[in-house]
């Protein structure tokens, strides 16, 4: 028998990571009891994890104190991404330490642990929100009209870094005196480059970052108020993921995750020498790394499409690494169909890599699906959340092709940059070959490929199911974008520098792209039956243009399925298993009624 998707979705998913500074305890998120809670484990072979959080608002999001005797975490109510932050004493007692809720864009603990910073986002700005966590006091340490991104204190609690947005396109290294928000430095290696997520070298004197300024992503070492700065070079078709970049304890040599072909490897790299083999970590994907502050220790979350989510340990210099999470599931991995690395040429001759996924049940020519990755800047890792889609589908009988098309990260910045004010252009046209690509292969049956995808795969979905009508036979479409214009109104500040970025300008300077490259435009073309979900207290993707577009394709008697939840956010409801069952056996019975 296949696998069930019940038995897929309760595959526990690691979704945060922390290391206290001894390197003996590790903090995690993790939903494993079918609701994302926090997890505390001792950093060594065989240890039981004590759950920290309980409820049914996920908590993803935690940070250990300085000491490591209390935990800083995020949580917003039904998804909707507006977080109050909660102390809790690794003892058990629980405080809020937040007046407001806000979009929360990054965290950090003062060194010395007695305040907490924020970036925050609103309907009308961005900044800094600093907590004393002494006195109760609240205040904004810094406004902004620019999206400002993370925090991270020096270690010297003096100056604090963070990502600065003068678009998506555009980010800067932003750095405040703590004791005077108006004396900043700003680190910008050229016009329309991304310098993004500083961290500090253990004696304040230099800032690691990543930046595409020479063509990819790749480590920066700059000197904190000095001159120099020295590029960590890379191998061809390489490039450093945006993650922390972990420094030793020595100010030295730096750890990193480097990207390639859409898996990822986690190095070390001398500052004054060449990068260093990779770590012995499964093939697969590491989405995230912490070390200890002595520089010995080292976790990381690995998955692959076909190896579920572990914590692994790694002390410095061993040759293995060492699973700290259970390694036991409840699925038999056999089962599993393998991916294979696909690349293909699309209308304009580039070169488009993407993922393959037979299917796994029944007999070819079987019915196909091109899944859609949200982002746009993006891409399908070899991991297994992304896989958790994949292999629903493979196990119900379709094959799937997931492909990273232009505007996904991983592939330099001139392709990442190829989607901006041309979305649901270009990249439309690399999902439609997508699809001529499978229609080739001997075991699909052309006239059955349909279409899916979340967020902006979502809107890449009713882009192609409205702007190229006859490519595919039906569409699953989950919160998607379908209004250009109406959804700037409706943004916050964030979203709507994402969008004045991905369209080459605002609503006022480019009318005519935002409703030429809005799904609700061409809406009378659509032919395939579509699906559509969303969910009620989406911040991002807001309910009210979803809801027209389901009006629309009402009147025009065009068959259509609406789902809705009520109490789900922008991608609150793939978290939980009581929701994210449900809506992927909904999804598969769609295709399979259309399809099949």
């Amino acid at each position: 028998m296949p696998i069930s998707i019940s038995e897929l979705v309760k595959v526990p998913l690691i979704l945060h990571l922390d290391l206290d500074q001894s390197g003996k305890l590790v903090l995690y998120s993790s939903n494993e009891t079918g609701i994302p809670h926090l997890y505390l484990i001792d950093a060594k072979a065989e240890s039981k994890p004590k759950q920290l959080t309980n409820g049914k608002d996920p908590v993803i999001f935690g940070e250990l104190s300085p000491k490591g005797n209390e935990v800083l975490y995020l949580q917003d109510k039904d998804g909707n991404e507006l977080h109050h932050m909660f102390l809790l004493s690794i003892g058990g007692e629980v405080r809020r330490i937040t007046k407001k809720p806000f979009r929360t864009l990054g965290v950090d603990w003062s060194p010395n642990g007695r305040e907490i910073t924020r970036a925050f986002a609103t309907m009308k700005n961005c900044g800094l929100e600093t907590f004393n966590l002494k006195t109760g006091e609240t205040f904004i340490l810094k406004k902004s009209n620019l999206p400002l991104m993370g925090v991270e204190y020096s270690h010297d609690g003096k100056w604090i870094a963070c990502t600065r947005a003068l678009g998506f396109k555009n980010l800067q290294i932003f750095i405040l005196n703590r004791e005077d928000p108006d004396d900043t430095i700003v680190y910008s290696i050229k016009d329309n480059s991304r310098e993004q997520i500083p961290k500090w070298s253990p004696d304040d004197k230099r800032l690691a970052f990543i930046s595409d300024a020479k063509g990819k992503p790749q480590v920066v070492i700059q000197e904190f108020q000095g001159n120099e700065r020295i590029f960590l070079e890379l191998e061809e078709s390489e490039e450093a993921i945006e993650g922390e970049t972990l420094w030793d304890a020595a100010g030295e040599k730096v750890y990193y995750v480097v990207s390639k072909h859409s898996r990822t490897y986690l190095h070390a790299h001398q500052i004054n020498g060449e990068k260093q083999p990779a770590l012995p970590f499964p093939e697969g994907t590491i989405p995230m790394a912490k070390i200890s502050k002595d520089g010995k220790t080292i976790v990381a979350v690995h998955s692959s499409m076909t190896s579920p989510p572990g914590i692994y340990i790694y002390k410095v210099g061993e040759e293995s690494v060492k699973p700290l999470t259970s390694r036991k599931f409840n699925i038999d991995l056999t089962k599993l169909k393998q991916i294979q690395s696909i690349w293909y040429e699309s209308f304009d001759g580039l070169k488009i890599h993407g993922w393959y996924m037979p299917a796994a049940t029944g007999k070819p020519p079987h019915p196909a699906i091109i899944y859609v990755h949200g982002g746009p800047w993006a891409q399908v890792f070899d991991s297994w959340f992304q896989g958790v889609f994949l292999h629903s589908l493979s196990q119900s009988g379709f094959a799937v092709f997931a492909p990273n098309f232009r505007g996904s990260t991983g592939y330099g910045a001139e392709f990442q940059n190829l989607d901006i004010g041309d979305p649901g252009g270009g990249d439309l046209e690399d999902v439609v070959y997508a699809a001529e690509w499978l229609k080739k292969r001997p075991e699909i049956d052309g006239s059955r490929i349909g279409i899916m995808g979340a967020s902006y795969g979502g809107y890449m979905t009713l882009i192609a199911l409205t702007k190229k009508p006859e490519k595919f036979a039906a569409g699953v479409s989950l919160v998607p974008v379908v209004d250009w214009m109406e959804m700037y109104g409706l943004s916050d500040a964030l979203f709507r520098a994402f969008m004045e970025t991905l369209l080459d300008g605002k609503p006022s300077e480019k009318e005519e792209l935002y409703r030429d490259r809005s799904p609700i435009t061409h809406i009378a073309n659509i032919k395939a039956p579509v699906m559509i979900m969303a969910g009620k207290q989406d911040s991002r993707c807001p309910i009210q243009p979803i809801e027209k577009f389901v009006k629309k394709l009402k009147e025009m008697n065009h068959p259509h399925e609406f789902v809705l939840e009520e109490k789900a956010g922008h991608a609150s409801a793939f978290l939980k298993w009581e929701e994210s069952i449900p809506i992927i056996t909904k999804i598969i019975d769609y295709f399979k009624k259309v399809l099949m």
